[in-house]
This record gives C-alpha cells, sequence and structure tokens, in this order.
C-alpha cells in the first residue's frame, strides 16, 4: 500500500508539471501580444495543479517519499513562476481578487514540501 501511495504522490507531482507549458504559454502570449486569448492554458494548468496538488499531498504526507520534498518545493516555485504573465493583467483590471485562488496549488506544494522535509528530519533524527 505505501508503494502505491508513493507512486501516487509523484504522478501527483507529474500532473502539475504537465500543465507548465500550457501556463507557460499563454503567459508569454498574454506578455508578447497584450492579448489573453482564450485562456484555456491558465485555466488547465489550474484544474491540473489542484489534481496532482491533492494527490502529492495525500500520497506525500501518507508514504512519506524520501525525497519527495524536494520535488514538492520546486514545482511550487514553477508553477508560480508560470502565471507570470496573469499577474499584471489583473492588477491592470482591479482583479487581484483571483490571485489566491490560481496560486493556491503552488502555494500548497511550498508549504506541504515544507512541512514533509520537517517531519522527515524529526523521524530521521535531525533538526
Amino acid at each position: 500500500m505505501k508503494t502505491f501511495l508513493k507512486v501516487i504522490a509523484w504522478v501527483g507531482l507529474l500532473f502539475i508539471a504537465v500543465g507548465f507549458p500550457l501556463s507557460f504559454s499563454s503567459s508569454s502570449q498574454l506578455t508578447n501580444t497584450g492579448q489573453l486569448g482564450s485562456g484555456v492554458g491558465f485555466w488547465l494548468a489550474w484544474m491540473l495543479g489542484i489534481f496532482g496538488t491533492l494527490l502529492l499531498l495525500i500520497g506525500g504526507f501518507i508514504a512519506r517519499p524520501r525525497y519527495l520534498w524536494i520535488g514538492s518545493i520546486v514545482i511550487g516555485l514553477v508553477y508560480i513562476l508560470s502565471f507570470y504573465g496573469i499577474i499584471p493583467w489583473w492588477a491592470e483590471r482591479n482583479q487581484l481578487a483571483w490571485l489566491p485562488a490560481y496560486l493556491s496549488p503552488g502555494l500548497a506544494c511550498i508549504i506541504g514540501g515544507t512541512v514533509m522535509q520537517r517531519v522527515e528530519n524529526k523521524h530521521r533524527g535531525g533538526f
């Protein structure tokens, strides 16, 4: 069962990473042309991020894969950075209320990875 949950945690990381090309592409289009287009890249990356984060955190906290915390923190930072194009666009239109919703999977990955690292150190005798 633990092996299955470890695989689930790493698959969750993969789901989040699959959304990166979509959000980076939409951010690039928005900064280069000034037009959002369909905006579906941000939405799909967000949906994949939510699903992947759930898998990552459930599998990560139950099975505790050894180096998942590093991947979780890195993937959370890259997730947040992939939305670089939409933040100024929302700021122009006074719609920054969407910011916490869209960035929440990345923030959850960073916080979850930090907690996983602390728990791993505590169980292994570190500080």
